[in-house]
């Protein structure tokens, strides 16, 4: 089997670059609640850190979709046809069943980002590859590093592959589509090389059609799933969060949800699989670790299907279900990755017939065990242990340079460059990272290591990147004997940014630690900025401030940054201190210096939507009129902020036209009480995760 490249032409609405700002984490890890009889074992390990450093996030995109010419690389045989994007996180675009002739994932007629994954910018549809940190994952909008090699049989396969830098963790895929495989054969390997250990995450998340009668099932029956955030340990088909629902069934829910599937016993081989009332079922089965199983689905509301619509080509489009594999019992489990040591594990993915009269039988039970017949005809849990014997085999083959055919960041060059320089560990020897994929992002840390210093920079000049790993602290902390503002700058965001590498995230908080670090942040900013004044360290230190209940002083050192020019080269910092401005209801404030941006910064849909808060409280309704006519786009996956200025725009026009006093708290209350049950939002504002009034319209209040 021959591997060819294609360029795929799709409408698309690009990413164009990154905010400079760092995103650092939330300061506590956020806990697992859990019901009175949730099994203590599955307790143990729950809850994860919010992290998007030292990554930058991507949220320069709109809703704008021009025909764009993709790398694809495309894997073939007499039964499927792959299509990949290695630029886009390596994603499985399509997954078409030739002889059935029917594409067997949701693949998206358009490449539309959305505000759901760690750095914002996520797409629905196809396989996406998930890795160290809670959420949809770093590379998925980004590129990574590809190659074809050949298994020695005729055969050539793909690896994707890449280093991840918050978990300082190496992986890589492989992917096999012999000859006579009536399955495309995935084969993943985490490699932790460091003499500590670290704690990491993986999904793989598969976008299947959901037709409104889309059936999923699975191996096992004992789910985790979720009452206003508390954990459950449950059995399909019920959760108690739907009373009276199949919830096998996606489109039957009335909100978005989403539940676990567990294990068995330890060593088995899991599946997942969706069913069709024609009999085609799409279906996909893991070896150990890749024990669990989940759904997630939008529900049959509204705001869901507006959703899923938002995602893709528009009304009537891109319906769908995930059905996801992971290595810990949900989510919400951290997961340790042990020195020196390595996860991997074979999943396939492809297309079978179920009986549609077992399929769909009203017991659960009769349909998974007809579903799990039919898996084992087509592949053993033998089969499968045998796959992920050979798969391990080739996993260990060498990319050479001249076998890359898509190139993914430079900073796997750079650990490379450092692990050498600090004799701590070695990369894996079946990945390569040119040096030459180091770019002017990753120069200054390769100066640092070269050099002991990091470059001299102009306050005026955008911040590239940031490097918040402890591995490089001791050097950035050598780095600021000398009056360099930018060592100190970055000095103060590695503080900030710290927290221990290796440990499980319910026991990593410290108080009298992290009041330590944040004490020794604040004191590199304020060097940084007695040095040469920059709006970089005056923001962080407001984000400091703010977050230690200081917003007097955190408002002050925004002012500060405000002053300087430098803040005119991004709008990130203005948008920032308008939501700054907004939680603080300084409303007045927020306004006037939203009417003295420049009209292309008040067309930036985050800083529109910010203003429109201040607007509705101030009266401004005019404004609200044109706001609700314009498209919107960057709204987070479970944000409600459209919904509810809606809501308040509609109770004061109710207020003005009966002469009610807005000033009054009670009667506006009231009247945005009654236009939750009066004023409909427009399909294209509405959001929501849930429509039931008793949530306040979101899944958690």
């Amino acid at each position: 089997m021959k591997i060819r490249q294609e360029q795929l032409i799709i409408p698309t609405a690009e990413i164009k670059g990154v905010n400079p700002l760092p995103a650092f984490r939330k300061r506590k890890h956020k806990s697992m609640s859990v019901s009175d009889d949730f099994p203590e074992e599955l307790a143990r390990d729950g809850g994860y850190l919010e992290r998007v450093l030292p990554y930058l996030t991507q949220d320069r995109y709109n809703h704008t979709r021009e025909p764009i010419a993709h790398k694809s690389i495309v894997l073939e045989n007499e039964y499927l046809k792959a299509v990949f994007l290695p630029a886009l996180g390596g994603r499985l675009h399509l997954l078409y069943d030739k002889v059935e002739k029917r594409q067997l994932l949701f693949t998206n007629s358009v490449i539309q980002p959305g505000n759901l994954a760690i750095r914002n910018a996520w797409l629905s549809g196809g396989i996406e590859w998930n890795i160290g940190n809670f959420g949809h994952t770093y590379t998925t909008c980004d590129n990574v590093f590809a190659a074809i090699l050949n298994d020695g049989e005729g055969n050539d396969f793909l690896r994707i592959y890449e280093f991840e830098r918050n978990k300082s963790i190496f992986w890589q895929v492989d992917f096999h589509l012999p000859d006579g495989s009536r399955e495309l054969i995935s084969h993943v390997r985490m490699v932790n090389p460091f003499d500590r250990d670290t704690t990491t995450y993986w999904w793989t998340n598969i976008a299947v059609p959901d037709d409104g009668n889309t059936r999923i099932l699975a191996s096992n029956k004992n789910i985790i799933s979720f009452v206003n955030a508390t954990c459950h340990s449950e059995r399909l088909p019920n959760i108690k969060a739907m009373p009276g629902i199949d919830v096998t069934y996606p489109s039957r829910a009335t909100r978005a949800f989403d539940y676990f599937i567990q294990k068995d016993n330890d060593g088995e081989s899991t599946w997942e699989a969706a069913a069709y009332k024609d009999g085609l079922t799409f279906f996909e089965r893991s070896t150990a670790p890749l024990y669990y199983k989940k759904l997630f689905a939008w529900g049959n509301t509204r705001s869901g299907r507006h959703w899923q619509e938002f995602l893709s080509a528009g009304e009537g489009t891109g319906y769908y279900a995930e059905i996801q594999g992971g290595i810990a019992p949900s989510q919400l489990h951290d997961k340790l990755l042990p020195a020196r040591s390595s996860f991997e594990w074979t999943q396939c993915f492809g297309g079978l017939r179920l009986d549609t009269r077992l399929a769909f039988d009203e017991s659960y039970d009769t349909a998974v065990d007809a579903c799990c017949a039919a898996v084992n005809a087509r592949i053993t849990e033998n089969d499968i242990t045998l796959l992920d014997e050979k798969c391990a085999r080739l996993a260990d083959i060498a990319v050479t340079e001249e076998q890359i055919i898509n190139t993914g960041s430079g900073f796997g060059a750079l650990e490379i460059k450092r692990m050498g320089a600090d004799s701590d560990g070695a990369a894996p020897k079946s990945l390569l990272f040119p040096e030459s994929t180091i770019t002017d992002i990753e120069r200054p840390w390769l100066t640092l290591l070269e050099d002991g210093k990091l470059p001299r920079s102009s306050e005026n000049d955008v911040p590239l990147s940031y490097m918040v790993s402890e591995k490089w602290l001791s050097r950035l902390e050598a780095a600021c004997s000398d009056s360099n503002y930018s060592a100190f700058l970055h000095l103060g965001n590695a503080l900030y940014e710290y927290c221990k590498p290796g440990v499980i995230a319910n026991k990593i908080y410290s108080e009298e630690e992290d009041c330590r670090y944040v004490n020794r942040a604040r004191e590199a900013w304020l060097k940084s900025v007695e040095i040469t004044p920059n709006v970089w360290a005056y923001r962080n230190l407001a984000i400091l401030e703010e977050r230690a209940g200081n917003p007097e002083l955190a408002e002050t050192y925004y002012d500060k940054a405000l002053s300087l020019p430098a803040v005119k080269l991004d709008f990130a910092i203005y948008s920032e201190y308008l939501i700054f401005l907004k939680n603080a209801k300084k409303y007045e404030k927020l306004w006037l210096i939203f009417e003295s941006l420049s009209p292309d910064m008040k067309a930036i849909d985050r800083i529109d939507i910010t203003a429109s808060f201040a607007a509705v409280k101030l009266g401004k309704l005019d404004y609200l009129d044109a706001f609700f006519g314009r498209e919107h786009y960057d709204i987070r996956e479970g944000e409600v902020s459209l919904t509810d200025i809606w809501f308040e725009y509609c109770a004061r026009r109710m207020a003005r036209e009966r002469g009610v006093d807005v000033l009054d708290d009670g009667a506006l209350a009231r009247l945005i009480d009654e236009a939750w049950d009066s004023c409909p939002p427009d399909p294209k504002i509405d959001f929501r995760m849930s429509t039931s009034k008793s949530d306040g319209y979101r899944v958690n209040n």
